[in-house]
């Protein structure tokens, strides 16, 4: 384990650089960041607790560390999970981060600092880093993200097959008669869901003997106002080369609607839209949104279950897939 400075020496930054990485403050390049994390994972630096922290007796804390701050698919379960490990006489500690922030180092500080006997990770992908997420000793749940294949002890999840639901989504568009088909998802990353989505659609497009053209991947962040820019950008060199959309989360499909609006364009006659998760804003929107509704109400359930359990040292390792179900709205169309 290093010295802050030694890290500071290692990424050749200052002192204080490296402070602003760790504490995810502003006025730090990309570039910087990644290099200075390089460090922190390779030689394993952690930042010093008080004294009064280490001699804490052991807490009945929880963590529930969510990735994303304005994802409202989270926040039902959220509250359950919280609910629940309430009722099981432990204290959930909710910690949001942002999109672009290490969850897997916010795991690592808070069960230094908080003494937590498990964590439960909402969104993000901890298991990407598997030299850092080893450094986690204490029972893990992955939500919404399958922990299959992970060669870590005491880790489990609760997630969907994000491969199958999209599959089933485009199936259900070219089923209306829609061969021309766009993607608009987050950054494809291995083990990630937004790449298991994403190959769960190319495979639907294969089977119906359609190629998917690259260039109509839309990258974005999984908030309105980013799906909404990169929507925006898309349309503004005139009428689209697809008839379809498939956006990998409701809140982006709300905001990519916006924008097909804001360009003159009309949902779902000249683009229908898909989205994903079901949240309750898409029965209220205009026009409904049709998608893929994920059971939020269970994935909580069992990933309060879960944790406990494994803290406990009962059924660790476990790894729970759940069903999906496309609820049709009138944001598609048949096309003929």
């Amino acid at each position: 384990m290093i010295t802050i400075r030694e890290v500071a020496k290692y990424a050749g930054v200052s002192v204080s650089t490296v402070s602003r990485v760790i504490n995810d403050l502003p006025d730090v390049s990309q570039q910087t960041r990644q290099k200075v994390h390089q460090v922190i994972e390779e030689y394993g630096y952690f930042p010093n607790v008080t004294a009064k922290t280490l001699k804490q007796a052991k807490t009945n804390i929880i963590c529930i560390v969510v990735k994303g701050t304005s994802n409202p698919f989270f926040v039902p379960i959220v509250e359950k999970i919280q609910q629940e490990i309430g009722k099981a006489k432990y204290i959930p500690l909710v910690h949001y981060i942002d999109e672009s922030a290490d969850e897997v180092r916010t795991a690592i500080s808070l069960v230094m600092e908080k003494k937590a006997l498990g964590i439960v990770f909402l969104g993000g992908n901890p298991a990407a880093r598997p030299k850092a997420f080893a450094k986690i000793k204490v029972p893990c749940v992955l939500v919404t993200l399958s922990a299959q294949g992970l060669a870590h002890r005491d880790v489990s999840s609760v997630s969907v097959n994000d491969f199958e639901a999209a599959r089933q989504a485009i199936d259900y568009v070219i089923a209306n008669g829609h061969k021309e088909i766009a993607i608009l998802g987050g950054r494809r990353l291995a083990r990630d869901l937004v790449w298991e989505r994403f190959t769960g659609a190319k495979q639907s497009i294969a089977d119906h003997g359609l190629t998917f053209n690259e260039d109509l991947y839309i990258e974005s962040m999984f908030t309105l106002k980013d799906a909404h820019a990169a929507m925006s950008r898309v349309l503004s060199a005139g009428r689209p080369a697809f008839t379809a959309l498939f956006a990998m989360s409701d809140i982006m499909a709300i905001g990519a609607v916006r924008a097909i609006f804001d360009r003159g364009f009309r949902v779902p006659e000249d683009i229908s839209v898909i989205g994903f998760d079901g949240i309750e804003m898409a029965r209220y929107y205009n026009p409904t949104l049709t998608t893929v509704r994920q059971p939020a109400e269970e994935i909580a359930q069992y990933s309060a279950d879960l944790i406990i359990q494994n803290i406990r040292g009962v059924n660790p390792e476990q790894v729970i897939v759940l069903d999906t179900k496309i609820i049709a709205g009138s944001s598609v169309s048949k096309r003929f």
